[in-house]
């Protein structure tokens, strides 16, 4: 196995690791919020509101953090491929849209309902913002992640990939063990051939 080709099983495990850590944080700030929301149904506060607000910006942070690490799980599962001479996996164009989206969301329209960015009138802006349904993006947090994606669907690419190298470092490490006990006993076997 190349350098290469050990590097990028290690980024692939990293990326894998972590998208399926954030998909925890997410689903966990989702709880926390559904929670809350539940107890201001009953008993609104303005305290339960103000930390309504800061779960919400840490739900929205943890999925923006999502896509960006199932983008470098994407890029490094293609950079595999190659480095075994293998086709890599067609690009998931939903996710590169969306991560472009979130990239320039500093240039959407957001208007006064919040709960998603628009592309506005101008044309040499927000390209991949216009590529997605209806050229917005959801940025109001729960449901599908910015519209587009299925929190269990996320957790499940990333967990195939880990589970992907994690069989294939048992293969490589059971073959390694086959190869030594096989030396071994293939010295033993010569040595007693040799002694009278």
């Amino acid at each position: 196995m190349s350098d290469a080709e050990e590097a990028a099983i290690t980024f692939v495990r990293a990326w894998g690791e972590a998208v399926l850590r954030t998909v925890e944080r997410v689903a966990d700030v989702r709880r926390r919020a559904a929670a809350l929301n539940r107890e201001l149904d009953r008993v609104w506060d303005r305290d339960g509101e103000a930390t309504l607000t800061v779960i919400w910006r840490e739900n929205w942070t943890e999925e923006h953090t999502l896509i960006w690490a199932l983008h470098q799980l994407e890029r490094w599962v293609a950079r595999l491929a190659v480095e075994r001479g293998e086709e890599a996996p067609q690009e998931n164009v939903t996710l590169r849209n969306v991560r472009n989206a979130l990239e320039h969301l500093d240039e959407a329209e957001l208007p006064d309902d919040a709960t998603a960015a628009v592309a506005g009138d101008n044309d040499r802006r927000n390209r991949s913002l216009r590529t997605l349904p209806g050229g917005q993006l959801y940025i109001a947090t729960g449901g599908r992640i910015f519209g587009a994606f299925d929190l269990r669907d996320l957790a499940a690419i990333a967990q195939a990939q880990v589970d992907r190298v994690d069989l294939e470092a048992t293969a490589r490490h059971e073959a390694s063990v086959d190869a030594a006990a096989d030396s071994y006993a293939d010295k033993v076997i010569d040595e007693r051939r040799d002694t009278p």
